[in-house]
């Protein structure tokens, strides 16, 4: 059963719109890539939540050649509802070094403010070369396990959203345990791997459900059925996330991708 991802207003849209093109202009930069992140781009946002935008940009040519350390992120409040946060190209490919998750979320948002067909594209593709299925499941089951510890142990009522908080990721970390691939970003995507589970798969599309009808503090009773699966699924993943080798990869392709963006969009090809 397929849950559509809730649409965003027009005029907030319009909104996001704006403040980008002025954050570029203000900042001398050229953002390539802006995207909903948070619980809108996992598909789970309530009524009232805020807008997490996240972009990926560039700066001329002369900003990375400066002797002294530069600052590539920007962190901008626009007011309670509106965070908007974006990295420069460096940061990003620096990261997926690492196989940090947080690019390949980006660029699978369901939610697209602004983007370069092309980059886009050459950036995900290059960020398969150095996808480690180990890191990431452990990164996923952290945010899972810390979640879990905060919101659902020795409750009897718990905020529904802190549910989605454990499942999302947890489930993240089954798709890298049973695939071996990037997980999808969208929550609706990721019950797919809940197919071996149909009774867990069934109570938690009941608890989208009544998610979707909640403000963001709402609480519903603890459902034991739920709190034992995940439990059974941390001691299962962490054991496969234990056994997986990492793998070895090298930075050459990200030099040559950095250079071939600079060069590209900063007029110089």
């Amino acid at each position: 059963m397929n849950r559509p991802i809730t649409p965003i207003d027009p005029a907030v849209k319009s909104l996001i719109q704006t403040e980008l093109n002025r954050i570029a202009e203000e900042n001398n930069i050229r953002i390539l890539y802006a995207c909903e992140s948070g619980s809108r781009g996992w598909g789970f946002a309530s009524p009232d939540s805020d807008y997490d935008v996240r972009f990926i940009f560039l700066h001329p040519t002369n900003w990375y050649l400066s002797v002294l350390p530069q600052d590539d992120g920007m962190d901008l409040f626009i007011d309670k509802e509106l965070d908007i946060n974006g990295w420069d190209i460096r940061k990003v490919l620096r990261l997926l070094i690492k196989s940090n998750a947080t690019p390949f979320e980006w660029l699978q948002s369901p939610i697209v403010y602004q983007t370069d067909v092309d980059f886009k594209a050459s950036l995900w593709a290059l960020a398969q070369h150095f996808f480690q299925p180990r890191s990431t499941m452990h990164h996923y089951l952290g945010l899972a396990k810390n979640s879990y510890r905060k919101g659902l142990v020795n409750e009897m009522e718990v905020n529904v959203k802190k549910y989605f908080y454990v499942l999302r990721p947890l489930l993240a970390a089954m798709w890298v345990a049973d695939k071996k691939t990037a997980p999808p970003m969208t929550f609706m995507e990721l019950v797919a791997v809940l197919q071996p589970y149909p009774a867990i798969y069934n109570i938690i599309m009941e608890l989208w459900d009544i998610k979707m009808a909640l403000k963001e503090g709402d609480t519903i009773k603890l459902i034991p059925e739920l709190s034992e699966f995940v439990e059974k699924q941390f001691v299962r993943c962490y054991t496969i996330a234990d056994a997986t080798e990492e793998i070895a990869t090298k930075t050459d392709m990200l030099d040559a991708f950095f250079r071939m963006v600079i060069k590209s969009y900063n007029g110089e090809y």
